[in-house]
């Protein structure tokens, strides 16, 4: 009889850590709740206004998924966090890019056009560096030194040309489709990126 309950009473020790295990990881995956700003301004990025490729349901995915947006006070630090989230995400390309490569060896125009490709995302990655930078350390200028309001989304801008060059290099080649869901997903960051620098800046 004494058997029993000890083997019970472990039978339930188990299961109640086996509980605890469960609820903490799912709690680690939980994405913090977006903030207030999170949610104004990603309805007001999605709005005709802007004209912008970015869902709301995407707006607020990609930055809920930083910390730093929970306590954002303005659309500058939510730039900020879109800028940061591309620079893995373009890195990715980078890497899919050279795999490409690797298995269209006997396409030579789609070995040329990616190579392209790799030269634009190169740049994007080291123009979302000097973006992150600009962002970070932004300060409203006195006189005529430092960055205006409007470097912020104009540096954005710049990685547009990138992705954009790179789909019309391999348009028309047997690797076009392997990089076209990477190319729509970062034209809606970009986008969004974009945008949100403008609403910092024409915020009271």
């Amino acid at each position: 009889m004494e058997m029993v309950q000890t083997t019970s009473l472990a039978f339930t020790g188990i299961v109640i850590i086996l509980l605890s295990m469960a609820i903490t990881i799912q709690a680690s995956d939980t994405k913090p709740m977006p903030s207030g700003i999170t949610l104004e301004a990603c309805k007001n990025v999605s709005s005709d206004f802007f004209k912008v490729r970015s869902t709301y349901d995407f707006c607020v995915s990609t930055l809920q998924s930083d910390k730093r947006s929970i306590n954002a006070k303005d659309c500058r630090i939510l730039a900020l966090v879109d800028v940061d989230a591309m620079k893995p995400q373009a890195t990715a390309v980078m890497a899919k890019v050279e795999n490409l490569i690797h298995g269209a060896t006997k396409d030579k125009l789609a070995t040329r056009a990616l190579g392209f490709c790799q030269v634009d995302y190169g740049g994007m990655v080291s123009t979302l560096e000097i973006c992150h930078d600009i962002i970070q350390n932004f300060e409203v200028r006195k006189g005529n030194e430092g960055p205006t309001p409007y470097d912020l989304p104009d540096c954005i801008a710049k990685t547009t040309k990138a992705i954009n060059d790179c789909s019309d290099k391999t348009k028309f080649t047997s690797v076009t489709k392997g990089l076209t869901k990477e190319y729509e997903e970062l034209s809606m960051m970009i986008s969004l990126s974009s945008s949100l620098p403008h609403l910092y800046i024409t915020s009271p």
